[in-house]
């Protein structure tokens, strides 16, 4: 049996699966546990967050009354009840899009992308690594992340191919690990964006991987391998003490390594790494400093061209889409500058409804550079109306005079995905070349396009 514990912190969907705690909403709330039932999108937030959306209406001395009775509350569950997701469950894609569609010839930007047993491809917030004339993808496996369940990711998967199109699912690269809840690599953990740099010192392969939420730390791993299996190294890792948000690692012609990472989501910092590429040994630059969500940066992508060094970066909004930026340096050790929004043709303000994790730099073309990116929510399409209320009502949080939202607005930003209730098992691709005018970066749309298409 396991004991479950309970406070004002505790989240929504949690309170409202036992008696006891619904009694609580029904005893302190009246009528509150109804309306917050019949909107889907706040099940993930804790009754804090819900209560500070109250304006004020909940008094201090009740809020203090909600949480104490709250931890007077103790359920025992049998323990396969919290670890239900631990059992091998058939995927619950539809036999109907199971279908293999033949070999690829193109890249479709935002359509299914399956593998060559017709299945979805699983490697989201991911990257391409290419060795031996192999590619390989790699990236957060979501086959079981449904929306309903708590997995978050079900440990990282890679896929092998030799012409960008047609992927080979080669399994999980690093399986999760299911009997220790403490550990970075349980499936409820919100292990986020690996990325795997050689070493060339040690001849390892170094992955770093994000844990976002409470833990905000690196997990870091190695292989002999590059599709493992990997060891974990290095637990709990936060850089100089700092809050990790989602980074990028890029390693240059003379084989030092560099991370960029979003610090307590309070600016992209630069950090040179250790020659064994484990940790970070001193900071080098600061960008995108002293901004708030939803204008503060994440989801980093790194590349170089003709000497020049690039990032480009999203806003904060969760899984729903929102305007990039990119900015360049003339040096990884000297602070970026901001050259704008590359998708200046996008009309929906959302990067053409997606989320760039990488740019690659595809070996032997002369100069093309593929935006990596994942269309988390396909079936929440954002338009340039949705684009602005969501951007509104992040900032009202900060600077509510500044950014104010009608009762009808927040009505219906309520009914957003939330990122632990997004079906992100389903989530499609974003493949998108680059296009460049003097130091400028664009990525334009495209139905469909071929790599051939380039010298």
């Amino acid at each position: 049996m396991k004991q479950l514990k309970f406070n004002i912190d505790s989240k929504i969907k949690q309170l409202f699966q036992y008696e006891e705690t619904k009694n609580i909403f029904d005893t302190y709330l009246p009528g509150m546990r109804s309306r917050l039932e019949s909107q889907k999108g706040v099940s993930s937030f804790s009754l804090r967050k819900v209560i500070s959306y109250s304006g004020g209406a909940i008094s201090e001395s009740a809020i203090e009354k909600i949480d104490q009775a709250l931890q007077n509350v103790i359920v025992y569950v049998d323990d396969t009840e919290i670890t239900e997701y631990t059992k091998q469950q058939p995927l619950t894609t539809a036999s109907a899009e199971m279908k293999a569609e033949g070999m690829y010839t193109s890249i479709r930007p935002g359509k299914v992308w399956r593998d060559t047993e017709g299945k979805r491809i699983q490697t989201h917030g991911g990257a391409l690594y290419y060795e031996d004339g192999i590619y390989y993808w790699y990236g957060e496996n979501k086959d079981r992340t449904d929306g309903n369940c708590t997995v978050w990711t079900w440990g990282i998967r890679v896929y092998r191919s030799k012409d960008l199109y047609n992927w080979e699912d080669l399994g999980l690269m690093i399986e999760p690990i299911l009997d220790n809840p403490n550990s970075g690599l349980y499936p409820e953990k919100h292990v986020d964006r690996p990325h795997i740099l050689k070493c060339e010192k040690t001849g390892k392969y170094v992955c770093w991987i994000k844990q976002s939420g409470e833990e905000a730390c690196f997990l870091i791993l190695e292989a002999e391998c590059f599709t493992g299996p990997y060891q974990i190294v290095k637990e709990n890792y936060r850089p100089f003490d700092w809050e990790v948000g989602d980074f990028d690692l890029i390693k240059t012609e003379d084989k030092k390594a560099y991370l960029f990472m979003d610090v307590n989501h309070n600016g992209i910092y630069g950090f040179e790494l250790s020659d064994d590429y484990q940790k970070a040994e001193k900071e080098i630059s600061r960008q995108y400093e002293n901004l708030h969500p939803p204008f503060c940066r994440e989801a980093v992508a790194l590349f170089e061209r003709n000497k020049k060094k690039y990032m480009l970066t999203s806003g904060m909004t969760g899984y729903i889409p929102n305007k990039s930026d990119a900015a360049y340096s003339d040096s990884w050790t000297e602070p970026f500058q901001s050259i704008g929004n590359p998708h200046p043709e996008d009309e929906s303000h959302s990067s053409f409804n997606s989320q760039i994790s990488q740019v690659f730099q595809v070996p032997g073309k002369k100069d093309l550079y593929i935006a990596i990116a994942d269309r988390w929510v396909p079936d929440y399409p954002i338009d340039k109306r949705r684009a602005d209320l969501i951007m509104r009502s992040v900032a009202s949080h900060y600077e509510p005079e500044k950014y104010p939202m009608t009762e009808e607005e927040k009505r219906e930003i309520m009914d957003r995905p939330m990122l632990e209730d997004v079906n992100t098992s389903k989530a499609d691709y974003v493949w998108l070349p680059l296009r460049f005018e003097d130091e400028k970066v664009y990525i334009d749309w495209s139905d469909e396009w071929r790599i051939e298409d380039y010298e």
